[in-house]
């Protein structure tokens, strides 16, 4: 894919490189336009950044070589690292062999055309196809199926280790053994913990120890994604009273600029008083 001229959009103000105790990190998708000019945007102000991979059916967005080349080279010039999440239209605890395999393939591509980045981590959903089955699903039998594609994917050469499984709609306990067991990391992702009035205070007491990165979003009316600021300011000072001793990634997961500006200015406001 070519990753296009860069168009002229209006720089962020102040370098956040080093500010905190984590590395701070935002997502190749703040403006619209394609990852290079978002990465050469945003690499100057950022300690890491997330490169989304969000689809691999249709438009793919995986970078070419140009594109690779271009990564490289702001991360050189600009001292950023980055993280990548995996595409989320994989589902390796599916019913169907194939679907599984498949997904297997998928997260073997976009690892073996990244790593020459040195990713920090590698971010993966278990997810699951049918997003009302957490009533009916057949737990263990999921289970088992997702540890059959994580065998698989050792066998393809993919270390579990370089990678983090993300918190989603279902109980993070579902999967805490499996991820426990085969060696991988956590993504906590506290806007999925709160729109799903998940117990935040417990998911930071049992997972952040094996937390190598966090998802920082805000949600309103059931949309996610948004802005920190659209949190409350005492679910905020919970969150960044944990962070003090944090020394993994923490990436605002938005997509737009003007999420990206109010949630630097909360974090701002609410990491210097709390």
């Amino acid at each position: 894919m070519h990753e296009g001229t860069l168009k002229i959009y209006p720089p962020l103000q102040k370098c956040y490189k080093r500010m905190f105790p984590f590395k701070l990190a935002t997502t190749s998708y703040i403006y619209p336009d394609r990852i290079v000019p978002n990465v050469t945007l945003l690499a100057p102000f950022f300690d890491e950044i997330e490169l989304v991979l969000f689809e691999s059916e249709g438009q793919d967005n995986l970078p070419d070589e140009e594109g690779i080349n271009g990564l490289k080279n702001c991360s050189i010039h600009h001292s950023v690292g980055f993280n990548v999440h995996l595409p989320i239209d994989i589902f390796l605890g599916d019913e169907s062999e194939e679907v599984r395999s498949k997904g297997v393939s998928v997260v073997k591509k976009v690892i073996e055309r990244t790593i020459c980045l040195t990713p920090s981590v590698y971010i993966l959903h278990f997810d699951q196809r049918n997003k009302s089955s957490q009533d009916e699903v057949d737990v263990e039998t999921w289970q088992s199926r997702i540890i059959q594609s994580i065998k698989e994917m050792v066998e393809n050469g993919i270390e579990p280790n370089r990678i983090a499984i993300e918190t989603l709609a279902y109980p993070f306990e579902w999967i805490e053994d499996i991820v426990r067991n085969f060696g991988f990391s956590i993504c906590l992702d506290i806007g999925h913990i709160l729109i799903q009035k998940q117990d935040l205070r417990l998911y930071l007491k049992n997972y952040l120890p094996n937390t190598s990165i966090i998802h920082l979003h805000g949600f309103q009316n059931g949309i996610d994604h948004l802005g920190i600021d659209r949190l409350p300011v005492p679910v905020l000072e919970i969150i960044l009273s944990h962070l003090r001793d944090y020394h993994g990634i923490a990436s605002i997961e938005v997509f737009s600029i003007d999420d990206l500006k109010s949630s630097l200015t909360t974090l701002e406001e609410i990491w210097g008083r709390s």
